[in-house]
């Protein structure tokens, strides 16, 4: 199973499962992070590899 790693915690990606649903369903916005596997961005529509870590890096905004 992967696992989206955020800065206070830890969320399952269960098989099959995109990354955008993991996060939705833990209760986070999405579009406030860039997800990283690798070191490299990937859409949140990416089914993540088996034991896949994957890092979301909260994106600030504003004007």
């Amino acid at each position: 199973m992967a696992k989206v790693v955020f800065t206070e915690r830890v969320v399952d990606v269960p098989a099959g499962s995109t990354i955008q649903e993991a996060v939705s369903v833990a209760g986070e916005h999405p579009d406030a992070f860039i997800f990283m596997v690798g070191g490299r961005p990937v859409p949140m529509d990416t089914v993540p590899p088996e034991d896949a870590e994957v890092r979301a890096v909260r994106v600030a905004s504003g004007g």
